[in-house]
């Protein structure tokens, strides 16, 4: 889990961006609107991603509280740093952070965490398989005779479709993808012969590009998909985080048709 005013922000992001002065007015405006509520900093970052990137409300959430422009607390959640912020006339918080600290506990529990990996993986493995692309391997790091060695990094599937192989990374969190761990997925892609194809709830322009760049495809799917049987987790991360969740019994046909699409463009003239 990464708490994203603690962002390890990519080395060309260093010097101050102006966006971050845009972010900063955003959020005076964001804790002025709700000057009684507390939020944990991914809750903020997810609200405002339409806007800026992670790391660019990171970092002016981080701005804020230094200049105590905002209240900042920390507590540490399943081993793991998490921010809490509220506007600075906040004042009889902790009640409100002990219920937050409650709830993200059961949330970030790392059983259930699995869980909602093995079931985004588990979703497009169906949905990805009515469109005709069959799964070939799991946690791969060889495919056709060759093998990645170069990290202890794998891809989450191998899928091939009219001889077109993909080696996909499936992502069913509310955080950004790593930007390390998408260059070695890329470059372990590009090893083993295989299209990159990154399946993810959201990602930052920058990513897209870069995925674009690779020969790639990125996948969004805007809702992290939690499974089946947990609808009272659900409905209160929901309605007390404001997270964009769901519990869809199928991946939105159009998510698939947009690669479909890509594919049936890309795919050799002769299959």
């Amino acid at each position: 889990m990464i708490d994203y005013d603690d962002y390890d922000e990519p080395p060309e992001e260093q010097p101050r961006d102006p966006a971050t002065d845009v972010a900063v007015a955003r959020l005076r405006q964001f804790f002025a609107e709700s000057p009684a509520r507390l939020f944990y900093s991914t809750q903020i970052v997810t609200a405002l991603e339409r806007e800026h990137f992670h790391w660019i409300t990171g970092r002016a959430l981080l701005e804020l509280a230094n200049n105590k422009e905002i209240q900042r607390s920390s507590v540490t959640i399943v081993g793991s740093p998490v921010n809490f912020y509220a506007h600075p006339k906040h004042r009889y918080w902790q009640r409100e952070r002990n219920e937050l600290v409650e709830l993200l506990t059961q949330i970030f529990n790392p059983d259930f965490a699995q869980a909602i990996g093995r079931h985004g993986e588990l979703m497009f493995d169906a949905a990805l398989g009515r469109a005709g692309f069959r799964a070939k391997g799991q946690n791969v790091n060889a495919f056709n005779g060759k093998i990645w060695q170069e990290s202890n990094h794998n891809l989450d599937r191998i899928y091939v479709r009219d001889g077109v192989a993909y080696g996909a990374e499936i992502k069913n969190t509310q955080n950004y993808i790593e930007k390390e761990e998408l260059e070695i997925k890329i470059r372990l892609c590009k090893h083993l012969g295989v299209i990159p194809l990154f399946i993810m709830r959201f990602a930052p322009k920058s990513y897209m590009f870069q995925i674009i760049q690779s020969g790639g495809f990125g996948l969004l799917f805007e809702e992290q998909m939690y499974p089946l049987g947990h609808t009272q987790l659900l409905r209160v991360a929901r309605q007390t985080l404001g997270l964009k969740i769901g519990s869809p019994k199928d991946v939105k046909e159009g998510d698939i048709q947009r690669f479909v699409k890509w594919h049936e463009k890309k795919r050799p003239a002769s299959t």
